[in-house]
Parts: C-alpha cells; sequence; structure tokens
C-alpha cells in the first residue's frame, strides 16, 4: 500500500463464509478493535457475493453431516481431495476470484482479512501449498488469476488446527491460535516469518468477568443451583436432544440452559417434551451478543467450534465436549484433550459419569478452570488488529 497516498480511514473488508457462524463471529471481534479514525470495517458475506454457491455448499455440508459423518471427516484435510481441489481451481476459481475482486473494487476496499479458507484461496496471488497439490496447478498448463494486487491480504485461523486448504502463498501474514495450527501452515509452505501466534479473536463482550450467580438472577434461573449450559453453535448441531435427555434426571441438583440457534426444529422438540420442565431454559431462537448466558453456566457442554471454544476460555468456564463435528472440530476437541483443557464424553455414560463426578468432587472442575486461565488468549482480537495495522500504516 502506498501510505503517501493513502486516505483515512482506510477501508478493510472482511470476509467470513456467511452468518451467523464463528467466522463472522471472528470478524466481528476484529471490527471492535479497530479504531474508527484509522480503519474503516466492511464486512463482505462469501454466501451473498456467491449465493448459489454458498447455499450449495452449505447444504452439502450438512447433508454430509447427517448421512455420511465419516465423509467429511475425509474430505476435510486429505491430501488426495486437496490436490484435485487445486485443479479445480486452476480451471474453475478465476471466475469466483474476479467476481469477489470485483465487490473489493466496487466497495474501495484497501486491505482484505479472510476468516474463511475458501476466500483467501480465492484472492492469494501465487500458486499454492506444496502439501496440497501444486503438481495439479502446474499440470494445467492454466495460469490462476492474481486477483486485486493492489490490497494486501491477511488470514485469521479459527480452528487449532490449520487443514490442507489454506494457501501458502499471496497472505501478508497469517494470525494463528497457537503452536499445532502453526505447525500445519508451515506443512502447507508458509514461511514462518508471515506466521504470528495470537489466539482466536472473541467479541469484547466476552472480555468482561461478572459474577455467575448474579447472572443467573438476572436471567430467572435459580442462583446458587449449579448449571451447565447445552450449546449447538449458530445452527443448533450436535447431540443437544440427547443431551438434555441423559440429564434430565439431574435437574433439581443442577439446572440447565439450552441454547438451540437457529434450530427451529430441536427447540420446537425440546418444548414439546420438556414442557413444564423445572430448572431448563430453552433459548429459542439465535442470540447475537450470547456472553451472559455463558456467564451464567459452571459448565459449558457442546461441540468443540473453535470461536465458541475462545470463548468460554476468555470467561475461563470448564467445557465438556460431547458430539463434536466431523473434521475441524474433531481436531479441535483432540487438541484441547491433550492439552487438558476440555473433559469428554464419548458416550452418554460418560456424559452422566462426568456431571457426577463435578458435583461430588467441585475441585474437578476448578483444576480445570486453573488450566483454561493459563492457556487462554482473550486478547486476540487486539493483538490481530494491532498486527494489521501495523502493516498497513506508514512508520
Amino acid at each position: 500500500m502506498n501510505s503517501k497516498s493513502q486516505a483515512y480511514p482506510i477501508r478493510v473488508g472482511l470476509l467470513y463464509g456467511h452468518k451467523p457462524s464463528g467466522h463472522y463471529s471472528a470478524a466481528r471481534a476484529l471490527a471492535d478493535f479497530f479504531p474508527a479514525s484509522i480503519i474503516e470495517p466492511v464486512f463482505i458475506d462469501l454466501s451473498e457475493v456467491y449465493p448459489n454457491l454458498g447455499s450449495f455448499v452449505a447444504k452439502t455440508y450438512l447433508e454430509i453431516l447427517n448421512k455420511a459423518p465419516a465423509l467429511w471427516d475425509y474430505i476435510y484435510d486429505n491430501n488426495f481431495v486437496a490436490m484435485a481441489a487445486m485443479g479445480i481451481k486452476t480451471a474453475v476459481f478465476p471466475y469466483y476470484s474476479r467476481k469477489l475482486t470485483e465487490v473489493l473494487r466496487k466497495k474501495n476496499i484497501n486491505a482484505v482479512v479472510s476468516t474463511h479458507a475458501l476466500a483467501a484461496m480465492l484472492l492469494a496471488k501465487g500458486d499454492n501449498n506444496p502439501r496440497a497439490g501444486a503438481a495439479a496447478a502446474q499440470s494445467s498448463g492454466k495460469c490462476a488469476a492474481r486477483p486485486f494486487k493492489a490490497a494486501p491480504l491477511f488470514a485469521v485461523l479459527t480452528d487449532f488446527y490449520a487443514h490442507s486448504y489454506w494457501p501458502s502463498k499471496g497472505v501478508e501474514l497469517y494470525f494463528s491460535p497457537e503452536g499445532t495450527a502453526e505447525a500445519g501452515l508451515k506443512a502447507n509452505g508458509v514461511d514462518q516469518a508471515r506466521i504470528v501466534t495470537t489466539g482466536i479473536p472473541v467479541r469484547k463482550e466476552f472480555l468482561l468477568q461478572e459474577d455467575s450467580r448474579r447472572k443467573r438472577k438476572e436471567l430467572g434461573l435459580q442462583a446458587n443451583l449449579f448449571t451447565a449450559l447445552i450449546a449447538g453453535g449458530s445452527k443448533g448441531l450436535g447431540d443437544i436432544m440427547l443431551s438434555v435427555e441423559t440429564l434430565k434426571k439431574f435437574l433439581g441438583k443442577i439446572q440447565l440452559i439450552v441454547m438451540c440457534g437457529e434450530n427451529k426444529k430441536l427447540c420446537g422438540s425440546l418444548e414439546k417434551k420438556l414442557v413444564g420442565q423445572k430448572h431448563l431454559k430453552i433459548v429459542n431462537d439465535f442470540v447475537e451478543y450470547p456472553a451472559d448466558y455463558y456467564r451464567a453456566a459452571d459448565l459449558i457442554i457442546g461441540k468443540a467450534g473453535g470461536v465458541t471454544v475462545a470463548e468460554t476460555m476468555a470467561l475461563n468456564k470448564p467445557m465438556l465436549l460431547f458430539s463434536s463435528l466431523p473434521g475441524q472440530e474433531e481436531h479441535n476437541a483432540r487438541f484441547l484433550i491433550k492439552n487438558r483443557l476440555a473433559d469428554f464424553a464419548e458416550d452418554p455414560r460418560q456424559l452422566e459419569d462426568l456431571i457426577r463426578r463435578y458435583l461430588r468432587h467441585p475441585a474437578s472442575l476448578a483444576a480445570l478452570k486453573n488450566k483454561l486461565s493459563a492457556a487462554a488468549k482473550p486478547c486476540a482480537a487486539r493483538d490481530i488488529a494491532a498486527g494489521i495495522m501495523k502493516s498497513l500504516l506508514p512508520g
């Protein structure tokens, strides 16, 4: 960027897959920390840029998870599939790349921050990572487009593992959660000098620590009762119904908050089955600002979405992993379990056993919280925003 001719504020495009999602939450977190006089964040939803492609990918993803979850795990980080994807990129991506580039030009974007691998692949200059099939790109005999040269591209990972699809070239800086993701990027061919370890960005609302009992009272819950929050992300995925059915025998000794996200079908089924049930709060819509529900909880139960995990760590809330999705979430779960940052229930019996242990031995949760406190990076969004501004601004 030519700093001498640059007008302020600098328009920075924040690219994510769709909303609501963890990628979108990460983009919002970065926007929280850009000074308005210096950076103007511009949110760009890939599902709006490519409406047909976005709906097709989302539908396919959910169908695979529902009918053949092992297939998604295979696709997620398979070198052969990644090589095929790079071949498709050479033939097909230039069209999508030009379309995205035109959107950026029309919006007068001066720099781009991607929280989604697809956007990084579309905009990265040069051809990609050796692990994911540089040979496929070379064998096609075609040159990939080199879109939007004037706009530096930054990439922000929202999982604790870097899969094969993150490009090796054309990204000014990668912002990585920690060492495991950093190792994945380097295996892709990314130069160490372009990787900054910051953590996963979370919004400012997750930086405020408040008394759990007071929050429970504000939400109409029993202030002094052990509280578990069951969450399934923005789409209410995972075995939420099974979790509730398993834990309802504990109601009275504990209370449950169940967040269904946008999953109206799940919410309706829960309300029908558990009508009038005491010590149970069903949150029957997607919550734009969920931090208060997290603050009210003593324990978070759910799948290992990267941003969800980072949010719970920022609030120092212990997490019990149950029914994580194949692919990125299973990799996240392995990272957390390996580093003893979460407990894991493989089936309903283990879920019951762990709840009993927490009730009988509260110190086991306290020990988990101590590990979380040491590993958490709650200020990642601030640090990423600072790194981007340092790269863009003169001096």
